[in-house]
């Protein structure tokens, strides 16, 4: 049952699909001709925000468009009502329209329209339990598609012939017909396709209890819906997870993941969705022999029904809820139950339902001793099971099975008259071959025993000279690997050797400067000029010291020397413990610096390579900010990693910067907007110690409107679990 509504859901989607009209509001309500393709668009837009509406509006579009006899439009319109009733699973009424469609479709060779109102109508037979309509529609709708070449709706005929074939327990063919789908979305790059049909083919290697390639497929889903945040395919794809791991034994996975479907269908308020995982949830607790656990979790769902969802969903939580009542002998509340749940069903027009209802309240009044009521259901259930399992199925299966066992018995029969006539052949033989058998085994032994001999010589030397060749293989592989290797450590040797040439030349020879003018010329300067030349000492040898002390950790990383040390710790306070040693720069160039940090948030990396790359950042921000301007430092946690920014209103950089950012670039280095130098090492050395962390660091710019540094570490989640 569960499972029924989860495809019922999930078919809403495909159904509006095959409906849908571009995005477009028209506000005119005018009975002109020209009006009408925009009222429908109007109808088919309002479906899901307000369906009553949409009923009323729908039906003086149908008006307006049979005034004016387009018929066209009309057959949008009624392909639109059809639509609506379906999404308030009015399924009769919703099938009445289609078929209004599909009639005027064909009157003016609207092949898209044929083919969509086909493969919609079939959905609702699909419902219903009408698998051999709902096959038939699909087929014709597939072949359509294919001639008008739109892969994408012949995708989802596929699919939908796949899921029928699946209903009837044809794998095999379910599989045949989901992978050509799959085959589709995979050309077509349509990662959305593709999910559902993970999700697709993972549900047929379910009723195969092959779980542990239902799981696979499961995850594929999971990964892609995770990628594009499709919160609500994601929801499904859990709930699909849970069925897998319930199968293999693992409930409380299965638990666990049905509990986080429940969580995200509360974030995009999908009560539907948080029904049929809570269904799940009753489910497992019921096999496990739990049932008062089993019945908590039906009452919520139950408790979360209201008149805005559809009936099959209400019928569905009513009846399993009853169902469970009945084995535990509170049959008058099973009962009123299954009264309420029928009166649902019989909405729906669905046969599946009415048949399981009618069976339940035959097993209640039996439990009952009221074998009167009990046998009036049952007859109701049996004129519904007939239905869907029809007397014809079973003539037409015996038919098959007798014409079958006619021509294996003709085909044994034949066998054995041709087994005869081959043994008196063989006794005619058996002499003539017996007296050449010995000579001819004499010559096959001879020459036998020489071709073993050449072959078995043969066989060695190849084997010696596979060994060798793979020998000198892997030899050759080595010789790559170590060359490449030299080839990078003399890179970065030399990378080494031109930042020190480059970077050091420059610091000392002002140092030297600075130091030749105040001991030759200390007399004539003033105490101003002194204080200048001892300042600018000191300040080149600052810069110089954080150049080495640079070059020095860069080196190790180089030579594997420095190692990440994860423990978790607070994202703001090791911001707020980096923040006072910029306080004098901040002040002097008057830069306001504010943040905004969430005081529970937790990561997992080295806190101490983690506040260098900080420091640098922010260092490079002062740097790189005018007087008066403005740093903002924020960290969130999404798509499963932590992320710390720093933004600046700086100078910005252009895109050939960007580009070389990274690197040893000389080209990379400026100076600041006060003239400040660099290292030319802080953002090597930072994109070395994120690459430690199994982290990233991401930068925007433009120029004049600053630049955005983005660290990306690993949550807490992600730590190793003892």
């Amino acid at each position: 049952m569960t499972r029924r509504i989860l495809k019922c859901l999930l078919l809403l989607p495909v159904f509006l699909f095959c409906f849908g009209f571009p995005g477009f509001s028209a506000k005119e309500t005018s009975s002109d001709k020209k009006n009408l393709p925009e009222l429908n668009r109007e109808v088919s837009d309002m479906l899901e925000q307000s369906p009553e509406k949409a009923l009323i509006l729908g039906i003086e579009v149908l008006k307006l468009a049979d005034e004016a006899g387009n018929k066209p439009e009309k057959a949008n319109a009624l392909k639109n009502l059809g639509n609506i009733h379906y999404f308030i699973s009015n399924f009769r009424q919703s099938l009445e329209y289609f078929e209004q469609a599909l009639f005027i479709y064909k009157q003016i060779e609207d092949k898209d329209g044929i083919a969509s109102t086909l493969n919609n109508s079939g959905l609702i037979l699909e419902i219903q339990g009408d698998y051999s309509g709902a096959l038939k529609r699909y087929i014709e709708a597939s072949t359509i598609f294919s001639k008008i070449e739109n892969e994408k709706k012949l995708a989802l005929a596929y699919t939908n012939i796949g899921n029928v074939y699946y209903a009837l327990g044809r794998f095999d063919k379910a599989l045949n017909y989901m992978s050509q789908a799959l085959r589709i979305h995979e050309k077509m790059n349509d990662s959305t396709g593709l999910s559902k049909s993970f999700n697709n083919i993972g549900n047929v290697y379910l009723s195969l209890k092959d779980f542990k390639i239902a799981l696979d497929y499961y995850h594929k889903a999971e990964f892609i819906n995770k990628r594009q945040n499709n919160l609500l395919s994601l929801s499904t794809s859990y709930t699909n997870l849970g069925s897998a791991l319930q199968g293999l034994g693992n409930v409380e996975e299965a638990l666990e993941y049905n509990r986080l479907s429940i969580e995200i269908s509360r974030r995009i308020n999908d009560n539907a969705g948080i029904i049929s995982s809570l269904l799940n949830i009753g489910n497992i607790y019921q096999e496990e022999g739990n049932l008062p656990q089993s019945l908590m979790n039906y009452k919520e769902a139950l408790r979360l029904l209201n008149k805005n969802h559809d009936s099959y969903l209400q019928a569905s939580v009513l009846t399993k809820l009853a169902s469970l009542r009945i084995k535990q002998k509170e049959l008058d509340e099973a009962i009123s139950l299954l009264n309420e749940a029928l009166a649902f069903a019989d909405k729906t027009g669905s046969d599946v339902l009415l048949e399981e209802i009618y069976g339940h309240l035959a097993d209640a009044w039996s439990e009952k001793g009221d074998f009167k009521r009990a046998y009036e259901f049952l007859t109701k259930n049996k004129i519904y099971a007939d239905s869907l399992y029809n007397l014809e199925s079973n003539e037409r299966l015996n038919r098959l099975r007798v014409s079958f066992e006619s021509e294996q018995t003709e085909r044994d029969n034949q066998l054995l008259r041709q087994q005869n006539i081959f043994s008196q052949l063989a006794l005619k033989r058996q002499q003539i071959i017996r007296n050449l058998l010995i000579a001819i085994s004499v010559i096959i032994i001879v020459f036998s025993t020489f071709l073993l001999s050449m072959y078995q010589s043969k066989k060695r030397k190849n084997e010696l000279l596979a060994e060798s060749n793979q020998q000198i293989i892997l030899q050759k592989e080595e010789l790559n690997l170590l060359y490449k290797e030299q080839f990078k450590q003399n890179e970065t040797k030399n990378k080494f050797f031109s930042i020190v040439a480059h970077d050091l030349k420059s610091p000392f020879q002002s140092i030297l400067g600075f130091s030749e003018l105040l001991s030759s010329e200390y007399e004539y300067l003033t105490e101003i000029q002194r204080k200048e030349a001892a300042a600018n000492i000191l300040n080149v040898s600052n810069d110089t010291f954080r150049l080495i002390e640079n070059l020095l950790e860069w080196g190790r990383t180089q030579t594997g020397a420095v190692r990440a040390v994860f423990r978790s710790f607070n994202v703001r306070d090791l911001v707020l413990e980096t923040l006072p040693v910029f306080q004098s720069p901040l002040k002097k160039k008057n830069i306001q610096l504010t943040y905004d940090l969430p005081p529970l948030l937790q990561a997992w990396a080295d806190p101490d390579m983690i506040m260098a790359v900080l420091r640098n950042l922010i260092s490079n921000a002062i740097k790189f900010t005018p007087v008066n301007g403005n740093i903002h430092l924020s960290a969130t946690q999404a798509d499963d990693m932590v992320k710390l920014a720093v933004k600046d209103t700086g100078t910005g950089m252009s895109s050939e910067i960007l580009e070389r950012l990274f690197t040893f670039d000389p080209k990379v280095q400026r100076a600041g907007t006060m003239g400040e130098r660099g290292t030319g090492l802080g953002l090597a050395l930072c994109l070395e110690f994120m690459e430690l962390n199994h982290g990233i660091i991401k930068v925007e710019s433009e120029l004049e409107k600053g630049s955005t540094f983005t660290m990306m570490m690993q949550p807490l989640t992600r730590r190793p679990r003892d």
